[in-house]
């Protein structure tokens, strides 16, 4: 699929995620020049109306959200027997990979990702929706640090197909609340409930529960007591312990109402960290009068620290001197010794002195970080952080890796080098192939530069011919022609029209009538249900005539117009190209063609 284009504009570039119904690729938009993400709809989901419709509905209903910490999903759209979802392009990894790679994160990290989160989720809260399938592979990581929400409210097209939901399962059921696993529909409630699961996952380094099979997850959600972060990390503030108790609560009463409620909370906990300051549970002075005591007397527990004091004034322990006992003792010091002991610490005061100096002369040693996979920009800013710089050694073709993705590092990540020093990678040129784009009608000077965009250029021999519905000079068509896989830098030939002929004029037909062409098709040797596609090639270029579903046996007709005697049906299995025949338009015996598929060519069209 990498270096296809559809609707003639959107080319993909690069996988970012094969997930069970979609495949997620970086796309690059040649008309308006920008970059979007797609989403391409696999089998057999696409196939199912019901389900393709309900995602119609869905992204219409949840495009109203507006914010930069929510990818947005345009539309859905088709071609050539593709469906698929356009939408923003975030670039930055899935929280799930930074969570499998360095969790667990500390203190004000996690509280910082999770205050990430739920900003976004208020904005979709407050317009009366739920993104409903919260979980790290839909959080994405920016190179600012903060989160973007994806795939919001696509759950909701889950239930048009009779095994989406079956498929989507263990991914959903490590964050799903239990009621929504009891049968109740998501809510800003539920959405809370995942939030509380991550920031313990990114605190503890782990998930609370654990089960062999997603419904037995489930089960433990409705279950199983609910684990503290505390228990797995007594450092963790006893406040910060409850926050996540609260989000967590199987009870939806008993957890926050909606994000807007637990941010609150966060954003007071990480002013407190930030600051040095004391705070008690229960945070908001509603639910103190409320809150259980464990004397009966005075407030529930004593103020507990959140972070260490930077800074503390003595006070109160030191007995006063009084003037005459103080003068007696100053009295009572010999001068030798006063000057004994002035000798002895300014050597003390030299000796350290010098190996302070000789120590911090020295290089200092950092850890190059793990930087695989991500953008040269983002990996940049993740080296310089660590006072580091980064050198592109090279660049390789990648089928799976985004072009600018990072493919090998030296030194490798983990190794120790000298603070200041050069990490050299290794970066994705993209995919070695790309779609050939419709050149018809251009200019020559239009053609080589949107060929330009794509490492593409034009052959250096042109071929005139005549065409009389392509004005002179101008592009009547392409070798290879429009939409065939290419190699990057390969060159392409093109046909420029000269006009309309006397032999065209004289012995072509009338424009409102062109030439028939007929094809009686029989389809031989199908190991299974195929989409069958069949274009034409003539001079007025390469036009899809006919695309439907059909089993092996099958004999229909094709029927088509075009521009002159002879034109070439080129005929695709599931969109890889089996045959190309050439056909006469008057003068051709009605006769069953049996479409046989050509090795050679299969491979081509692969």
């Amino acid at each position: 699929m990498i270096g296809k284009l559809l609707k003639a504009r959107y080319e993909l570039v690069g996988l970012i995620h094969d997930g069970p119904i979609f495949a997620t690729y970086s796309a690059r938009d040649r008309i308006q020049g920008r970059d979007l993400s797609i989403r391409v709809v696999k089998p057999p989901f696409s196939d199912e109306r019901e389900f393709v419709d309900r995602l119609v509905t869905t992204v219409q209903k949840y495009s109203i959200i507006q914010s930069a910490n929510i990818e947005r999903l345009h539309s859905v759209e088709s071609d050539q027997g593709i469906t698929f979802v356009l939408g923003d392009l975030t670039r930055g990894p899935s929280l799930a990979d930074r969570i499998k790679k360095l969790a667990p994160f500390s203190v004000p990290v996690s509280v910082g990702t999770a205050i990430s989160i739920l900003q976004a989720l208020d904005t979709i809260h407050r317009n009366g929706l739920v993104h409903g399938d919260l979980n790290p592979q839909h959080l994405a990581v920016m190179a600012d640090g903060d989160v973007r929400l994806q795939m919001t409210g696509v759950w909701e097209s889950y239930s048009g197909s009779p095994t989406a939901g079956v498929v989507v399962l263990p991914t959903m059921a490590p964050y799903l609340a239990p009621e929504v696993s009891a049968g109740s529909m998501p809510s800003s409630s539920s959405d809370v409930y995942a939030v509380g699961i991550v920031l313990y996952e990114l605190i503890a380094g782990r998930l609370p529960y654990y089960a062999e099979t997603p419904l037995a997850v489930a089960m433990q959600h409705s279950t199983a007591v609910t684990p503290t972060v505390r228990s797995t990390n007594t450092s963790v503030p006893s406040v910060l312990d409850e926050i996540v108790k609260k989000a967590m609560s199987k009870d939806p009463r008993s957890r926050y109402g909606t994000a807007g409620e637990m941010l609150a909370d966060l954003r007071m906990l990480q002013d407190a960290l930030r600051f040095g300051r004391s705070l008690t549970w229960p945070l908001r002075p509603e639910t103190v009068q409320n809150a259980p005591t464990t004397t009966g007397r005075g407030p529930a527990s004593k103020p507990q620290p959140v972070a260490p004091r930077m800074s503390a004034i003595r006070g109160g322990q030191e007995s006063e001197v009084s003037p005459k006992k103080k003068q007696r003792s100053e009295r009572d010091v010999p001068i030798w010794m006063v000057v004994f002991f002035t000798f002895v610490l300014a050597i003390f005061a030299s000796v350290c002195i010098m190996w302070m100096y000789q120590n911090l002369s020295r290089p200092r040693f950092v850890t190059v970080p793990n930087i695989k996979t991500l953008s040269v920009t983002e990996a940049t800013s993740l080296l310089r952080e660590n006072k580091l710089s980064l050198r592109i050694a090279s660049k390789e073709p990648n089928e799976k890796f985004e072009q600018d993705s990072i493919l090998d590092v030296t030194p490798e990540p983990g190794q120790k080098v000298r603070e200041g020093g050069q990490v050299s990678v290794v970066v994705s040129s993209g995919s070695k192939n790309v779609s050939v784009p419709d050149l018809k009608g251009l200019t020559i000077d239009k053609a080589k530069a949107l060929l330009a965009t794509l490492n593409l250029s034009l052959a250096p021999t042109l071929e005139k011919i005549s065409d009389p519905k392509v004005p002179v000079d101008l592009i009547v068509r392409s070798d290879p022609p429009a939409r065939e896989t290419v190699k990057r830098q390969s060159q392409i030939k093109v046909y420029v029209s000269t006009g309309a002929s006397e032999e065209n004029i004289s012995s072509r037909p009338a424009p409102d009538q062109g030439y028939l062409y007929t094809l009686n098709l029989r389809l031989k040797d199908l190991p299974h249900r195929t989409n069958v596609k069949v274009e034409i090639v003539d001079s007025d270029g390469t036009r899809v005539i006919y695309q439907a579903m059909h089993d092996s046996g099958d004999t229909f007709d094709v029927t088509a117009r075009g521009s002159q005697r002879t034109a070439r049906f080129n005929i695709y299995y599931d969109g890889v190209l089996v045959m190309q025949k050439p056909k006469q338009a008057e003068g051709d015996e009605r006769s069953t063609d049996p479409v046989e598929p050509d090795s050679t060519l299969l491979g081509r069209g692969q």
